[in-house]
């Protein structure tokens, strides 16, 4: 099968590579539809190897070289014996957390910090590719109203949405949104499914304004031409807001998420960093403010994709750019930070 694989840094091909052969008891085979391009995976290529897999994955024995993708939605076409969940035809979005269900973590519902979680695309073979096996437990029908681009975002989307929770968001709080990619904007709409009065989003392109503007952001602040800690005092009674999410990973946008909390309130860090930085926590500690953490997400896939297909959620306004599996090393990773002012999520499509 035609697959973009992973060999080290700067190193992802375009090549032939070997379909996975005899399924497990508990394994589904997918033909891939669409594929989401992340700001991880262009880490990958130009940080990497991160979280790929150097060496065999204890469970899967997986590891360089391996396909990349971990937000995709495809189409089942064959089922291990043990399979009950999904059938043959079954469309479905993957989540990527492939857990052990059976470590302390697992039992309590907190996949995501599972102590053997093999992620698919980085310990497992992923999305960007034809076909992918995947286990039964990651596989989540779409309803007939879902489409596979919106498959393929049911993933960022469960990011946010378990970051809105994890922050414990309260209807008629008012939130800011440092950065206004694709995790921010889903953060955006996930916030006013949870009620928030009002939500702005700071951001440093000015092209990200359309997109928040038509996902219903209050205040669109551009950081590069207004003082965000201003704007949001202004906007907020002089007092700043309720909970901030930093959605960058980036030593400034921290600083800016947790100056723009009001006292008392609470900075939600989302955003993944590429390594440590120094920070004052001076800053919190001397107005009580709180720090929460979202890693991924838990059981929000479901919840997704109801809300998906009774439009609380879009997909549709993300999506930037849809671009042939042969041409997504050219037009996808390798100019992914070139694009990334007016970029919100580039989709594989593997049928183009």
């Amino acid at each position: 099968m035609k697959a973009l694989v992973y060999h080290g840094r700067n190193d992802v091909r375009f090549e032939d590579f070997p379909e996975a052969g005899v399924l497990g008891a508990e394994e589904v085979r997918l033909k891939v539809k669409r594929a989401g391009i992340c700001h991880t995976d262009f880490n990958e290529y130009a940080h990497g190897p991160l979280y790929v897999a150097a060496s065999p994955h204890p469970r899967t024995g997986r590891s360089v070289p391996l396909v990349l993708g971990h937000e995709f939605s495809g189409e089942v076409v064959e089922v291990g014996a043990a399979v009950r969940r999904v059938r043959v035809g079954d469309r479905v979005a993957v989540n990527a957390v492939d857990s052990c269900r059976n470590c302390f973590y697992c039992r309590r519902g907190q996949d995501a910090l599972c102590l053997s979680a093999a992620y698919i695309g980085f310990a497992r073979d992923g999305g960007f590719a034809q076909s992918a096996v995947v286990p039964e437990a990651c596989c989540h029908r779409l309803g007939d109203d879902v489409s596979f681009e919106a498959g393929a975002l049911v993933e960022p989307l469960s990011v946010a949405v378990h970051a809105v929770r994890q922050a414990g968001v309260g209807i008629g709080c008012r939130a800011a949104i440092v950065g206004g990619g694709t995790v921010g904007l889903c953060t955006l709409q996930a916030l006013r499914v949870a009620g928030a009065r009002e939500v702005f989003v700071v951001e440093k392109s000015e092209a990200k304004r359309r997109f928040s503007e038509a996902l219903g952001v209050s205040a669109f602040i551009n950081s590069d031409q207004t003082d965000p800690v201003t704007a949001i005092r202004e906007l907020t009674d002089g007092l700043g807001a309720d909970i901030a999410f930093e959605c960058v990973g980036a030593a400034g946008a921290m600083a800016t998420a947790a100056t723009v909390t009001r006292s008392a309130g609470t900075t939600c860090i989302v955003g993944i960093f590429p390594g440590p930085f120094e920070f004052d926590f001076n800053t919190f500690v001397s107005r009580e403010k709180s720090i929460v953490t979202s890693l991924g997400y838990g059981d929000e896939f479901p919840t997704v994709i109801k809300m998906l297909g009774d439009g609380r959620l879009k997909a549709e306004p993300l999506i930037t750019r849809l671009i042939p599996l042969e041409k997504a090393l050219d037009q996808g990773l390798r100019q992914y930070e070139t694009l990334a002012a007016t970029n919100v999520r580039m989709l594989i499509n593997m049928e183009a």
